[in-house]
């Protein structure tokens, strides 16, 4: 029987459209495709997610990979948390799970500086019996560290867990740990998919 929802952030409760985001800049298509390789598609994103870069590091790294767009780049970085919208379903959906009994809990790849600047856009963090974020522990999905962690540091027992995240690699790394996955694509099939596991 399923207890326990754990949730990735991204994609799941918040959504994270950087695509749009850069968009907005009208660099025109070759340079907004290398700010983004450069950026949210780097390498760097994932050592922020770890928590093992400050921002000045982060955007020296950007820099790096495309010098002859610092300028750009910085300015991108300095408002990113634009890229962080809320998704209207996300609050009550956990608010009505959190009713029913189910203990809930968050497990995602995040940078401390993103979740300052973006953590009023999650009206559904309240709820919440526990969070782990990649920043804290220096760890990201899908390594099977990050699930361990998590499982130690809530006592929570595997097979009365289901993991909902938008990434199949990070799914599939959960079900490695004995989690029941869910791959999400969307609201409505996120809840099908949890009704077929039993949760209401």
């Amino acid at each position: 029987m399923i207890d326990t929802i754990i949730f990735d952030v991204g994609r799941v409760l918040v959504n994270w459209d950087y695509e749009s985001y850069l968009k907005r800049f009208a660099f025109g298509p070759e340079k907004t495709k290398a700010i983004a390789a450069a950026t949210f598609e780097s390498p760097y994103w994932r050592q922020f997610d770890r928590g093992i870069l400050t921002p000045a590091e982060i955007v020296k790294g950007f820099c790096s990979l495309a010098p002859e767009y610092t300028e750009e780049i910085k300015e991108v970085f300095a408002h990113c948390e634009e890229t962080i919208t809320p998704l209207p379903y996300a609050e009550s959906w956990v608010r009505s799970l959190k009713e029913k009994g189910y203990r809930l809990y968050i497990l995602s790849n995040y940078s401390g500086d993103l979740f300052e600047r973006t953590k009023e856009k999650m009206p559904f963090l309240p709820y919440m019996d526990g969070t782990l974020f990649s920043c804290t522990c220096h760890l990201t999905k899908p390594e099977p560290e990050i699930y361990q962690h998590l499982i130690q540091k809530f006592s929570l027992t595997p097979d009365r867990c289901v993991f909902l995240d938008d990434t199949r690699a990070n799914v599939e790394a959960a079900e490695q740990a004995g989690i029941h996955g869910i791959h999400f694509t969307g609201y409505e099939d996120g809840v099908a998919q949890l009704k077929k596991l039993g949760v209401l």
